[in-house]
């Protein structure tokens, strides 16, 4: 009985540990924009999205579905209060909206955009 003790309070411990270490790395969002937004010079259509953001390489990729739409880097920076709901800054380059931030719901990271082009392609 108490092998079997041991042995579970282990594979807990583990199992927290590792949970704890994935999650550090990446966070994975579903992103709605009411607008089309460039992102690194590609445009992104007004829509829903899923955005992944690696912490450690500092790379931001939103896709939909399976479908790579845009690649920038980001840098994280920790805020004071928690966003109240996803938060996107925007610059406004001539027509065009350009990403400069995001920060999801409940979350006090901000993940700001640090290769942005001017122009986007379209």
């Amino acid at each position: 009985m108490r092998f079997f003790g041991k042995t579970f309070i282990l594979g807990l411990t583990l199992t927290a540990l590792l949970g704890v270490s994935a999650l550090a790395g990446e966070v994975t969002k579903t992103l709605t924009l009411n607008r089309d937004v460039s992102v690194n010079g590609t445009v992104v259509k007004k829509g829903t999205y899923k955005v992944k953001i690696n912490k450690e390489t500092g790379e931001m990729t939103i896709l939909n579905g399976r479908e790579v739409i845009a690649r920038t880097t980001v840098s994280l920076t920790t805020d004071e209060r928690k966003a109240n709901g996803d938060e996107i800054a925007l610059t406004q380059n001539g027509d065009t909206n350009v990403l400069k931030s995001i920060k999801f719901d409940g979350s006090r990271e901000r993940f700001s955009v640090t290769s942005a082009q001017a122009a986007p392609n379209q």
